[in-house]
């Protein structure tokens, strides 16, 4: 379009520079009288006839074949100016690597580089060869408004890292998933500490500690339990109150305690701050309900084994503190099944950590953490 738009230009004016040698009246051929016309010597007016010949002497052809709008524009500098200075070509040169730029983010810093230091020599052309002030004006304004998309494409382009732990679950549970790393950063925003749980400590009590947090096991093992019974355990990169994330409000109390089997550590998020940030994000909110679903699938079909093989008993001595077993079977008949299938969870392990209550009275030893 440019090229078209500077050829109409350059017609046009071709056209208001050529002058031609037509008549201005309407017929290309100059008549001349057959008679003319001469005053006597005693001023009578005497007319005399020319002949055929004579009349043929006085005709004047002005006849003139106009030249075609082509041949006007190429005819129209007959005289090529010499070619511009090194800055000018050197300027172009970098305008036609900005043009040649990949659509990608790398592609995007080649572009913005290319027009600064296309505009750059351009500018330096208009300084010291042409002398053009409104050449210098524009080149810099260009200059400016290029550097500045560049410092922001390249700021977004500095590589994002996070901490041991926490690129261990960006690898597992959201990369998959196509999450980017400034969306995760966004999400980290929300978090409100990294709690470190000792061995048996409580992380939540039942019908004693609301439901104001989405926390996820960073490393470790803890066990949930409802009314003594152990339901199943936590291992790191699960949630621990992924069922509470739908259709429990932050004002409800946890209806399972949550107790650590070791130390642990456990990444804890700003329940309704977390909410609030990815609303406004589609695609965050359904990785997230994604996640959490597929995590509580998992912990229902852990609950539903564990049920169908015994109900595990979790002692009240041992939420005091004192040096019991992690687990004990409420049932003797039902220890070995129940004790095998938790310990079946806990694979990866030297050692069981549960174990069945022994059928004569007996203070067994608990494990160590």
């Amino acid at each position: 379009m440019l090229f078209l738009g500077a050829l109409t230009i350059g017609m046009i004016t071709g056209l208001q520079n050529v002058t031609t040698d037509l008549p201005s009246t309407g017929s290309d051929v100059t008549e001349v009288p057959e008679s003319t016309e001469r005053t006597s010597e005693m001023g009578l007016l005497e007319t005399t006839k020319l002949s055929g010949s004579q009349v043929g002497d006085f005709v004047n052809v002005t006849i003139q074949e106009q030249p075609s709008m082509w041949e006007l524009y190429l005819h129209h500098c007959p005289k090529w100016r010499p070619i511009n200075h090194i800055f000018f070509q050197v300027a172009n040169i970098f305008f036609l690597l900005s043009f040649l730029a990949p659509h990608t983010p790398s592609g995007l810093i080649w572009l913005r580089v290319a027009l600064i230091i296309g505009c750059a020599f351009s500018g330096m052309w208009a300084w010291s060869v042409e002398c053009y002030l409104d050449g210098v004006l524009w080149n810099s304004a260009f200059i400016v408004i290029n550097f500045v998309y560049f410092s922001v494409h390249f700021y977004l382009m500095k590589p994002i890292k996070f901490h041991k732990d926490i690129e261990e679950v960006y690898v597992a549970l959201f990369k998959p998933l196509r999450v980017s790393r400034r969306q995760f950063r966004r999400v980290l925003m929300c978090m409100r500490n990294v709690r470190h749980l000792k061995c048996h400590e409580l992380y939540a009590h039942e019908k004693v500690t609301k439901v104001d947090s989405l926390s996820l096991v960073l490393s470790g093992k803890l066990v949930v339990s409802q009314n003594q019974r152990a339901l199943h355990i936590v291992f790191p990169h699960h949630f621990l109150d992924s069922p509470e994330w739908f259709g429990v409000s932050t004002d409800e109390y946890f209806q399972v305690s949550i107790m650590a089997m070791e130390e642990s550590r456990v990444l804890v998020w700003h329940r309704d701050k977390l909410k609030l940030s990815i609303m406004s994000d589609g695609f965050l909110q359904a990785v997230f309900d994604h996640i959490l679903g597929r995590d509580v699938v998992h912990k229902l079909m852990q609950v539903s084994e564990t049920m169908a093989v015994s109900n595990g008993h979790l002692p009240n001595s041992y939420e005091e503190g004192e040096d019991k077993p992690m687990l004990v079977v409420k049932k003797a008949g039902d220890g070995p099944g129940i004790t095998a299938l938790l310990n079946r969870q806990l694979q990866g392990e030297h050692a069981p950590l549960l174990r069945a209550a022994p059928a004569a009275p007996a203070d067994p030893s608990a494990p160590g953490c």
